[in-house]
């Protein structure tokens, strides 16, 4: 009866912490060039993606301790508290996340893109808009596709696809989001989102199941950006596969 209010307790926490809709990310500064406020939304988005699937694999992991509980009641009851504390320390950590402020660098339009047709150029704004002004997340999601579509070879295609594969990740749909950063990581070789694109598509071959997918990701997110940030976060995610 313990180990089933428990497991209540734990999916009831996660789901409301999954929902938790996307914080506002006005405060990077409404006058701020398109780029800037991007990466903005990018660092809100990648902590609150991170910390999902942190505690998302915290969570199976505490339901895989609890079916193993095997033994005497007070064998039972002191694995319980001992899980019960994890799981307090874990949304203690979060909390202590959720409270930091949030890093921004500045990204500035590349030569090519400044070129961009002006119709193109509006067509991607508005997708963008969309997310950091309307905050229509949804919406946000067919307009990139759209520009995708309609425009194939622009010089915002790599970012289109990066933006669409973070929209679908926070709206739970991991394997479509791992084929538009997929899409960037294979097809888009000069992006300056292609590390992250490897490192995501990689933590999402791991939220899959998928470990020697994963692992193959990570290794060349660290072999071929040594010393990045996304380096740096793949290098732990390894070790913790091997």
């Amino acid at each position: 009866m313990k180990t089933a209010m428990l497991m209540a307790v734990i999916s009831t926490s996660y789901h409301a912490f999954a929902a938790a809709p996307v914080k506002d990310v006005r405060a990077a500064g409404a006058s701020g060039d398109l780029e800037t406020r991007l990466a903005t939304l990018e660092r809100m988005l990648d902590a609150r993606n991170q910390m999902q699937f942190d505690i998302q694999q915290q969570l199976n992991q505490l339901q895989r301790e609890m079916n193993t509980l095997t033994g005497t009641i007070e064998k039972q009851n002191y694995k319980i508290e001992q899980i019960q504390t994890r799981q307090r320390e874990l949304y203690q950590e979060i909390d202590t996340k959720l409270a930091q402020p949030a890093v921004v660098e500045a990204e500035q339009p590349s030569e090519v893109e400044a070129a961009a047709p002006a119709d193109e150029k509006q067509a991607y704004q508005a997708a963008v808009n969309l997310v950091l002004q309307d905050k229509k997340y949804d919406e946000a999601i067919s307009a990139f596709k759209g520009f995708i579509q309609t425009y194939p070879d622009s010089s915002y295609s790599a970012n289109a696809h990066y933006w669409l594969g973070q929209l679908l990740f926070n709206a739970q749909q991991h394997e479509a989001a791992k084929v538009e950063f997929d899409i960037v990581a294979t097809k888009y070789a000069d992006s300056t989102k292609r590390a992250e694109a490897l490192l995501k598509s990689g933590i999402i071959a791991e939220y899959l199941g998928n470990k020697s997918e994963a692992i193959s990701l990570y290794q060349s997110v660290i072999s071929e950006y040594p010393g990045s940030a996304s380096a740096n976060l793949a290098e732990p995610r390894l070790a913790a596969l091997k």
